[in-house]
This record gives structure tokens, sequence and C-alpha cells, in this order.
């Protein structure tokens, strides 16, 4: 059985891979139970065609410790992977997804709100399917702002409704209980990625965008429990991904184009596959058993 630590995760799985696979997690065959909170742990378990896999990440604030396990068809254990690592790559890779299908082609400019652990694998999604030229970095937090623009080659901007209005995209990765701008700071055909929120008293996004925008969630089910924004606008999905991917919807007028996550064990269980069977080419990482 193998182990990847943070570091052999990293290097069996670049970003351009996890975006690829995360068109497996959304069109697969699959089932992902709602995340379970038991002590200070989530569980989060799913199956994802002839995969299985468990994450189980400590929901305690700074403290980014947890694991994945994936198991094969006959239920034997596939190998474990750093759960802090890949959740922050998975969850990156997801709205690269959701802007390689929605974000205008020309799209230059992106707005990081949110300067946490998971800025930095998210610029570099956007990164992988978009030309950006221009990094916008705000935070509630002056040095957190400016440590991940340092890191991402970005600009800090201190207000982030000025952020929004000269950005092209906006992320928004935060665990904010209240909008971080004004609807009216957003420009028409920019493309929101919202991935912070994920329980129903949390939003990032106003009301009105939510409204007024053309909707993409991961998965219907976890977004009727779990999706704040969408819960508190009172705002049906107009889609998932497995149905933006497959082509049988798509934007139709809308102003804004929203992708909302709150993440699947499916995302996770993609990922690690991805990441173990490269790392068992290379030689990655380290054998238990």
């Amino acid at each position: 059985m193998r182990y990847l630590n943070p570091e052999a995760v990293r290097a069996a799985l670049p970003m351009v891979e996890a975006i690829d696979a995360m068109v497996h997690a959304f069109s697969g065959d699959r089932e992902a139970p709602n995340r379970m909170l038991l002590g200070v742990s989530l569980f989060m378990p799913g199956r994802l065609d002839d995969h299985t896999g468990v994450k189980v990440v400590s929901s305690v604030p700074g403290d980014p410790a947890g694991i994945v396990a994936v198991f094969d068809q006959t239920g034997q254990t596939l190998g474990l992977v750093d759960g802090p690592t890949l959740s922050a790559i998975r969850t990156a890779a997801a709205p690269g997804l959701a802007t390689d299908r929605m974000a205008a082609p020309d799209a230059t400019v992106l707005a990081m709100l949110g300067a946490g652990a998971m800025a930095a694998d998210q610029v570099a999604a956007i990164r992988a399917v978009r030309p950006i030229r221009q990094v916008l970095v705000w935070s509630r937090t002056g040095s957190s702002a400016r440590a991940c623009a340092e890191v991402v080659g970005g600009e800090v901007v201190l207000d982030a409704d000025e952020a929004v209005a000269r950005a092209d995209i906006v992320s928004t990765a935060t665990p904010s209980r209240s909008p971080l701008f004004e609807s009216r700071s957003l420009r028409p055909g920019t493309h929101v990625n919202a991935v912070g929120a994920f329980t129903p008293d949390m939003i990032e996004i106003p009301g009105d965008v939510v409204r007024q925008a053309f909707v993409v969630v991961d998965d219907r089910a976890a977004a009727a429990v779990e999706a704040g924004d969408l819960l508190q606008a009172g705002r049906q999905p107009d889609a998932d991904m497995a149905e933006l991917i497959s082509g049988r919807v798509r934007p139709d007028g809308q102003p804004f184009t929203l992708f909302k996550s709150v993440g699947i064990a499916s995302q996770d269980i993609a990922a690690a596959v991805r990441a173990l069977e490269n790392a068992e080419r290379d030689d990655l990482g380290a054998r238990l058993l």
C-alpha cells in the first residue's frame, strides 16, 4: 500500500491533471453521502465507479490534519493520501474546470477574495485554464493578503469591491457569514467561483448576484443542504457539473455565471486515484505494506 505525504501528493498531482480528474469525478457513476461531523473530524465517504473511499479531516481551525483512503473494486486498500493537501488541490481543480467551461476565453484578470490555505491553489487552477495576466488579492487581514500576493505574484487590493470591479473572474475562499462585496461592483460577463461557504449559515456572494447568475453546483443534493449562498438567496441551481460537462445545459443570457462548490467525496476519490496511479508510475511516496 502506498502512502503519499504532502510533498508526494503535489509531485504526483499537478493542477492540470487534477482538473482532468474532476471531469471523471462529476461525470462518473457516483455515490456521495453528505459529510458527517464526528467529534472534531469531518468524514466524507463515497464511491466513484469501481473505487470507494473516505476522507477524514480535522475541523479545528489552523489544524490541517487528515487522510484519504481509497479502495479498489475488490475492497483492497489502493493507498493513503494526505488529506489537507489533496483537499486543497481538488477544491481548486473544480473551479478550474468550471472556469474553463463558463468564463470568457479572453479573461485575464482574477480577483482572489480570501488569502488563506486554499488561495494559492485556487489561483493556480484558474491560471491553468485562462491567460491570467493580473491577480488581485484581497483579505480582511492585510498581512495575509500580502503573504498570498507574494506567493502567487499578485497585487494586494485593500477593498473587495475594487478588486471585483476590475476582475473578469472572481474566486472566493473564505469562512464568511456575510457577502464579501456589493452586487453593483460585479461587471456583466464576470464569472464567479464560490468555494468557501459550505454550511447553510455561511455566505460569500450577494443574493442579488446569485439570483441573476447562471448557477452551476457540484452536486444538487449536497448543495440543497450545505450551500449557504444559494439557500439564503432562495435560489435553485440551473445545472450541476455533470450536466455542464455533457453539454446538456449552457448559460443563456444571464449577466453572470456562478459555480457554487461545497465539495463531494467523488472529487477526493478521483483525485486520490489519479495521484496514486501517477505515484506508482513514477515511484513516489512510501510503501507501507
